[in-house]
């Protein structure tokens, strides 16, 4: 039998693995696909005929010219060579002398801008931080704080350019680009800086009022606009460098980083998942860091909540990672909504318990758990009634909300409740009930043999 059964069993194997093969080779085709897609866009694929013939011939032209420059190369002699070099020495001395005057002043003034910006940066850093610690309440001082050293290194660098300006227009015309594109790539820098420095000043801001109980403001919504806003910064100022500055073809890159993001989201869908589930949780916000909640069978306080999971504590403070796809899909209680805990119980008393000693059951109940460690907020009063005659017991099924969120406090409170029940119950004299059996045994005559 088991030899009949071997084949099907080898082919399902085989077939699953191909499966996997073939997916495999399906998402580094389009990876592949992805990182050579821009290398045939900026060739003569992505160019129209006429361009292509014009990039062609070009590529013929310097093809030409370096295979000339080469044979004269290989043509001249060492003299030659000697005389070449010696000719391009007298010329760079002789611009070493000419521009020795411009050389000096960019040093000097170059170095006293420097110093001038290291202490004007300690004093008003100095000034601003003394100012917060006195004046928390004063966002300016922040802002002033964040703005004080990229203004100074703006102002620095300018400096130290116009005193190397001069000197640059002395240079080759590739130099003389090179260096303005390299100058307008640092001012876009810096000031990609500053305001960066001003987005964590207004995200500090909204955490502090987010952490107030006055707003409906969560600090994950809060999280979650400050992580974008310095994402789409940060991608905003290379490709400003990248297009606008030093001219690159930034289209054909996002071609390439389109098919290569098809490709991670083919193969990483369960991370997708997972990270559109956490802008669910942010947007929905049906809980917030801190809360308790029930989630299935876990029943915790919620300690982080990241872009792939979120983690869940215990009463046992046992951490429980849950995707957060799952938590997107599943009943969530927040406990802390309410204020409350809900708590249910079956309290049974023996069958030989009277209808008087039921009553009085019930109205110890009443007079222990009404306002049980303050007030009872409206709807959440203790539910107490006689149930149903049970198989070993008359059981009275008690509903009651702590007024608590706390792992800690819940079980102290449920351990004086419980006491004080037991205690009342005893000098009321009612008898609780436990699981009974009774047997009745009937004489059976006995059949004559």
């Amino acid at each position: 039998m088991s030899g009949e059964k071997r084949p099907v069993q080898d082919g399902r194997e085989f077939s699953m693995k191909s499966s996997k093969k073939w997916k495999s080779s399906f998402y580094f085709m389009l990876i592949l696909a992805g990182l050579f897609l821009p290398l045939c866009l900026n060739g003569q694929l992505a160019l129209p005929e006429k361009e292509a013939a014009a990039h062609a011939e070009k590529q013929k032209t310097d093809t030409a010219e370096e295979k000339q420059e080469g044979e004269d190369i290989a043509d001249i002699s060492p003299e030659e060579i000697l005389s070449r070099l010696d000719t391009d020495a007298e010329k760079t001395k002789s611009w070493f002398s000419r521009e020795r005057d411009h050389l000096l002043n960019f040093l000097i003034g170059s170095a006293v801008s420097v110093l001038a910006g290291v202490f004007l940066t300690w004093l008003f850093r100095r000034l601003t931080q003394s100012r917060i610690e006195k004046c928390k309440n004063l966002w300016r001082w922040e802002v002033l704080n964040v703005l004080v050293t990229p203004v100074i290194l703006l102002i620095v660098l300018t400096s130290c350019f116009l005193f190397f300006f001069p000197v640059l227009k002395s240079l080759p015309r590739n130099l003389h680009d090179m260096d303005m594109r390299f100058f307008y790539a640092t001012v876009t820098l810096i000031v990609a800086w500053g305001i960066f420095g001003l987005v964590s000043v207004l995200d500090r801001r909204i955490r502090q009022f987010a952490e107030r109980n006055d707003n409906s403001l969560d600090n994950l919504t809060v999280s979650m606009i400050g992580n974008t806003l310095k994402i789409a910064i940060a991608i905003t100022t290379v490709l400003f460098i990248g297009q606008n500055i030093f001219h690159l073809d930034i289209t054909a890159l996002l071609a390439g980083a389109g098919v290569i993001g098809l490709a991670i989201a083919l193969a990483a869908k369960d991370t997708v998942s997972n990270f559109f589930g956490t802008i669910v949780i942010i947007a929905d916000c049906p809980f917030r860091l801190g809360d308790r909640i029930k989630a299935g069978d876990v029943n915790g306080i919620v300690t982080h909540v990241g872009m792939r999971s979120s983690k869940i504590m215990t009463a046992d403070e046992s951490v429980y990672t849950i995707p957060n796809s799952m938590l997107t899909n599943t009943t969530v209680c927040n406990v802390n909504r309410s204020g409350c805990i809900k708590h249910v119980m079956d309290i049974g008393l023996t069958y030989d318990t009277t209808p008087e000693q039921m009553d009085r059951a019930i109205k110890i109940l009443h007079e222990i758990m009404d306002n049980f460690h303050g007030p009872d907020a409206a709807g959440y009063a203790p539910h107490i009634f006689f149930s149903q005659f049970a198989a070993s017991s008359m059981n009275i099924h008690v509903i009651i909300w702590f007024k608590t969120n706390s792992f800690a406090e819940e079980e102290m409170l449920l351990n004086e409740l419980n006491m004080e029940i037991l205690k009342r119950f005893n000098e009321a004299g009612l008898s609780m009930a436990y699981p009974t059996q009774t047997i009745y045994l009937e004489n059976v005559p006995q059949k004559n043999s």
